[in-house]
Protein backbone atom coordinates (compact mmCIF):
# COMPACT_ATOMS: atom_id res chain seq x y z
CA UNK A 1 0.00 0.00 0.00
CA UNK A 2 2.99 2.29 0.28
CA UNK A 3 3.11 2.51 -3.51
CA UNK A 4 -0.60 3.39 -3.64
CA UNK A 5 -0.17 6.18 -1.08
CA UNK A 6 2.96 7.49 -2.81
CA UNK A 7 1.15 7.44 -6.15
CA UNK A 8 -1.82 9.28 -4.62
CA UNK A 9 0.53 11.85 -3.10
CA UNK A 10 2.32 12.51 -6.39
CA UNK A 11 -0.93 12.93 -8.31
CA UNK A 12 -2.34 15.24 -5.62
CA UNK A 13 0.88 17.28 -5.76
CA UNK A 14 0.67 17.58 -9.56
CA UNK A 15 -2.95 18.74 -9.23
CA UNK A 16 -1.94 21.30 -6.61
CA UNK A 17 0.89 22.64 -8.78
CA UNK A 18 -1.46 22.99 -11.75
CA UNK A 19 -3.95 24.94 -9.62
CA UNK A 20 -1.17 27.19 -8.29
CA UNK A 21 0.03 27.89 -11.83
CA UNK A 22 -3.54 28.78 -12.83
CA UNK A 23 -3.71 31.28 -9.96
CA UNK A 24 -0.30 32.79 -10.82
CA UNK A 25 -1.09 33.24 -14.52
CA UNK A 26 -4.57 34.56 -13.76
CA UNK A 27 -3.12 37.18 -11.39
CA UNK A 28 -0.60 38.21 -14.05
CA UNK A 29 -3.45 38.65 -16.54
CA UNK A 30 -5.50 40.59 -14.02
CA UNK A 31 -2.60 42.97 -13.28
CA UNK A 32 -1.96 43.33 -17.04
CA UNK A 33 1.62 42.04 -16.76
CA UNK A 34 1.19 39.52 -19.56
CA UNK A 35 3.60 40.44 -22.35
CA UNK A 36 2.68 37.92 -25.04
CA UNK A 37 -0.75 37.29 -26.46
CA UNK A 38 -0.32 33.51 -26.18
CA UNK A 39 0.50 33.78 -22.47
CA UNK A 40 -2.97 35.26 -21.94
CA UNK A 41 -4.46 31.80 -22.67
CA UNK A 42 -2.21 29.88 -20.22
CA UNK A 43 -4.84 29.87 -17.41
CA UNK A 44 -7.41 28.31 -19.76
CA UNK A 45 -4.99 25.68 -21.03
CA UNK A 46 -3.80 24.87 -17.51
CA UNK A 47 -7.40 24.69 -16.27
CA UNK A 48 -8.24 22.12 -18.94
CA UNK A 49 -5.11 20.15 -18.03
CA UNK A 50 -5.93 20.32 -14.31
CA UNK A 51 -9.51 19.16 -14.83
CA UNK A 52 -8.37 16.26 -17.01
CA UNK A 53 -5.66 15.21 -14.52
CA UNK A 54 -7.96 15.44 -11.52
CA UNK A 55 -10.78 13.53 -13.22
CA UNK A 56 -8.52 10.83 -14.71
CA UNK A 57 -5.97 10.22 -11.95
CA UNK A 58 -6.43 12.09 -8.66
CA UNK A 59 -10.18 11.69 -8.03
CA UNK A 60 -10.35 7.89 -8.57
CA UNK A 61 -7.41 7.39 -6.23
CA UNK A 62 -9.03 9.60 -3.60
CA UNK A 63 -12.31 7.68 -3.92
CA UNK A 64 -10.41 4.42 -3.37
CA UNK A 65 -8.80 5.67 -0.16
CA UNK A 66 -11.59 4.35 2.09
CA UNK A 67 -11.58 0.97 0.32
CA UNK A 68 -7.82 0.70 0.79
CA UNK A 69 -8.15 1.64 4.46
CA UNK A 70 -10.89 -0.98 4.99
CA UNK A 71 -9.12 -3.47 2.69
CA UNK A 72 -12.30 -3.83 0.65
CA UNK A 73 -11.10 -4.99 -2.78
CA UNK A 74 -12.70 -6.49 -5.85
CA UNK A 75 -11.40 -9.59 -7.57
CA UNK A 76 -11.25 -10.60 -11.22
CA UNK A 77 -9.72 -13.55 -13.03
CA UNK A 78 -8.77 -13.28 -16.66
CA UNK A 79 -6.03 -13.60 -19.25
CA UNK A 80 -3.10 -11.20 -19.09
CA UNK A 81 -2.96 -9.45 -22.45
CA UNK A 82 -0.28 -6.80 -21.99
CA UNK A 83 2.35 -5.51 -19.55
CA UNK A 84 3.46 -1.91 -20.02
CA UNK A 85 7.07 -1.20 -20.90
CA UNK A 86 7.56 0.62 -17.58
CA UNK A 87 5.75 -2.13 -15.68
CA UNK A 88 3.29 0.29 -14.04
CA UNK A 89 0.13 -1.26 -15.51
CA UNK A 90 -1.19 -4.51 -16.92
CA UNK A 91 -4.12 -5.20 -19.23
CA UNK A 92 -6.39 -8.13 -18.34
CA UNK A 93 -9.24 -8.89 -20.76
CA UNK A 94 -9.14 -5.31 -22.09
CA UNK A 95 -9.16 -3.58 -18.68
CA UNK A 96 -6.11 -1.65 -17.45
CA UNK A 97 -4.98 -2.25 -13.86
CA UNK A 98 -2.23 -0.14 -12.27
CA UNK A 99 0.43 -2.17 -10.46
CA UNK A 100 3.57 -1.53 -8.46
CA UNK A 101 6.39 -1.63 -11.03
CA UNK A 102 8.80 -3.14 -8.48
CA UNK A 103 6.87 -6.43 -8.45
CA UNK A 104 7.39 -8.72 -11.42
CA UNK A 105 4.25 -9.28 -13.46
CA UNK A 106 3.36 -12.76 -14.79
CA UNK A 107 3.95 -13.54 -18.44
CA UNK A 108 1.51 -12.46 -21.13
CA UNK A 109 -1.14 -15.08 -21.91
CA UNK A 110 -1.35 -16.59 -18.42
CA UNK A 111 -4.56 -16.79 -16.42
CA UNK A 112 -4.24 -14.42 -13.46
CA UNK A 113 -6.33 -13.28 -10.52
CA UNK A 114 -6.30 -9.55 -9.78
CA UNK A 115 -7.45 -7.98 -6.50
CA UNK A 116 -8.07 -4.30 -7.25
CA UNK A 117 -9.68 -1.10 -6.02
CA UNK A 118 -13.01 -0.11 -7.53
CA UNK A 119 -12.45 3.36 -8.99
CA UNK A 120 -8.73 3.68 -9.72
CA UNK A 121 -8.20 0.03 -10.71
CA UNK A 122 -5.06 -0.17 -8.59
CA UNK A 123 -4.08 -3.85 -8.39
CA UNK A 124 -3.30 -4.74 -4.80
CA UNK A 125 -2.42 -8.35 -5.60
CA UNK A 126 -1.72 -10.14 -8.88
CA UNK A 127 -1.35 -13.91 -8.80
CA UNK A 128 -1.58 -16.78 -11.24
CA UNK A 129 -4.90 -18.58 -11.22
CA UNK A 130 -6.00 -21.97 -12.39
CA UNK A 131 -9.77 -21.62 -12.56
CA UNK A 132 -11.79 -18.58 -13.62
CA UNK A 133 -13.98 -16.90 -11.01
CA UNK A 134 -16.89 -14.46 -11.18
CA UNK A 135 -16.12 -10.84 -10.30
CA UNK A 136 -17.40 -9.99 -6.81
CA UNK A 137 -16.05 -8.49 -3.63
CA UNK A 138 -13.20 -10.36 -1.98
CA UNK A 139 -14.52 -12.78 0.56
CA UNK A 140 -17.48 -13.49 -1.66
CA UNK A 141 -15.64 -14.98 -4.64
CA UNK A 142 -17.59 -17.71 -6.37
CA UNK A 143 -15.98 -20.30 -8.68
CA UNK A 144 -17.61 -20.95 -12.05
Amino acid sequence: MKYYLANLGVHALVSLVLVLLIVIFTNRNKKRKTKHVIAYFFPFILAALAIFHMARYTAPRLLDLTDVYKQNYFSYTGTLEEVSSLGNYIVVDGVKYYVNPIHKAPEVGTLIKVKYTNYGHYAVEVSQSETPVVEQEVGQVVDN
